[in-house]
């Protein structure tokens, strides 16, 4: 399924070589690329790791206020978590889906089972 991170001020965005350096370092064994057509903003910088119910595919638009996920709610919740601690507490960062048949606001600090919990299932 393909979920999506919004960043709720246009005063702040995630600068593109920090979460490609942030990434790296999380997970080692991600493969993070930028777009083959640059005309494409969607794809600004587009990442995979994990396998199974674990891989998570990303991809931030070039505004750095925009993140697309496709992956397992678990693995998802993983990588929302972690990119929470990217924002300073006070920005508002929504979760929702592609159809935006829900939406959620993670709190800073929000761990990943609070995070699953968010979902529409229960996670």
């Amino acid at each position: 399924m393909t979920y999506l991170l919004v960043v709720q001020d246009d005063s702040w965005s995630v600068q593109r070589e920090s979460l490609i350096e942030k990434i790296a370092s999380r997970w080692t064994e991600a493969q993070i690329g930028g777009p083959a057509d640059r005309s494409d903003p969607v794809l600004d910088v587009t990442w995979n790791y994990g396998q199974g119910d674990a891989e998570v595919e990303g991809s931030m638009h070039e505004s750095g206020q925009c993140v697309y996920l496709d992956g397992q709610e678990g693995a998802v919740a993983d990588f929302v978590a972690w990119f929470r601690g990217l924002i300073p507490p006070q920005i508002e960062l929504v979760l929702c889906d592609d159809t935006y048949s829900f939406d959620a606001v993670i709190q800073a600090g929000s761990d990943v089972d609070h995070i699953r919990r968010l979902f529409p299932d229960g996670g």
